[in-house]
């Protein structure tokens, strides 16, 4: 892949393409003509490889790139990363990026930057960004933190979330609850995935999985996301909804569901049990009962790999997974108690 080719993918000139490259003057509408092709292409310059081979390797740095510091669970395994490899002598940027386009800028950027290797915690989903990190990684060592199934050629971590909320549906099936909430997001196979067994596990204990009771919200990763499912909440119950528990994806959205359950008049766990995913510091301080996604095990397991990335003797690209648990605390009670 060479720049005369994306010139003349997008119809451009091998010089506009080369001040693109190099962060230069370019229209906006073929800036973003450009980051669509470069993306879809995979490209990754033949110049990024050379600042790699030549980088001061004095300092050994690496970069944490993820997509939201208002979700405790990213900000957690940040900071577990970033105190583990300060401690070794290494210095960690954190760097944000909310949607494929701006990942891929990023990437590129701090690979310019001589960056030493990289750690993708919970990374855009779709085939164009991961080829280009399958792609990236035979020249920077990378690993991904991800949820999803993917045929990667580089080292990755994942946690066991079908384990996990099978656990947690089993969980509050054997409390006896069978009309079960779903709180969730609008998109991604996280979501997807617990969707999906909620219905199945519902449906095994002879329960229905209403309609209405897939509650859909926007910005559930965010810190935004409270405020949105404090909305979506407050309308389905007064819409006269009333189930035994609820579900959360995040402990983002538990926030949410109390804050419209408070104004419903509405107790934990005495008129509504709550069991929420992640088991961030948001869990802990509100005493919910949750799913451990494991978090500082995921950020530990992140720095063996990138270790290993670094300066093991075999570069085979080894995938960790990680089981979750159930953590078991005051939000949810048996019925009839």
């Amino acid at each position: 892949m060479t720049i005369s080719e994306i010139a003349k993918e997008a119809g451009v000139s091998v010089a506009t393409v080369s001040r693109f490259m190099n962060n230069g003057p370019v229209k906006e509408e073929t800036r973003k003509k450009l980051e669509q092709i470069v993306l879809k292409l995979n490209y990754v310059p033949e110049s990024f490889t050379r600042k790699i081979i030549n980088q001061d390797a004095k300092v050994p740095s690496i970069a944490i790139i993820t997509h939201s510091l208002s979700n405790l669970y990213s900000s957690e395994f940040t900071e577990v990363v970033s105190d583990t490899f300060s401690k070794q002598g290494g210095v960690c940027y954190t760097l944000c990026c909310t949607n494929a386009e701006e990942e891929y800028r990023t990437v590129m950027d701090i690979v310019t930057r001589g960056i030493t290797g990289a750690i993708i915690h919970d990374p855009a989903e779709g085939g164009g960004i991961l080829d280009l990190y399958n792609r990236l990684s035979q020249r920077l060592p990378l690993v991904i933190v991800h949820s999803f199934p993917a045929d990667l050629e580089f080292n990755s971590i994942t946690v066991n979330q079908e384990k996990g909320m099978r656990d947690a549906m089993a969980y509050l099936l054997g409390l006896g609850h069978r009309r079960i909430a779903y709180v969730n997001g609008t998109e991604g196979y996280s979501f997807t995935l617990k969707r999906n067994i909620w219905k199945e596990e519902l449906a095994k204990a002879g329960a229905e999985a209403f309609k209405q009771d897939d509650i859909v919200v926007g910005n559930a990763d965010f810190g935004a996301g409270v405020e949105t499912t404090h909305e979506a909440v407050l309308k389905y119950l007064k819409e006269g909804n009333r189930p035994s528990a609820i579900f959360t994806a995040n402990d983002i959205m538990a926030l949410g569901v109390i804050a419209a359950l408070n104004d419903m008049g509405l107790r934990v766990p005495e008129d509504v049990s709550l069991m929420s995913h992640d088991n961030t510091l948001l869990a802990k301080s509100y005493n919910l009962t949750c799913v451990d996604m494991k978090i500082k095990s995921v950020a530990i397991a992140a720095m063996d790999l990138m270790e290993y990335a670094l300066h093991g003797s075999d570069s085979t690209p080894r995938h960790v997974s990680i089981t979750p648990s159930l953590v078991l605390r005051k939000s949810c009670r048996p019925l009839g108690q």
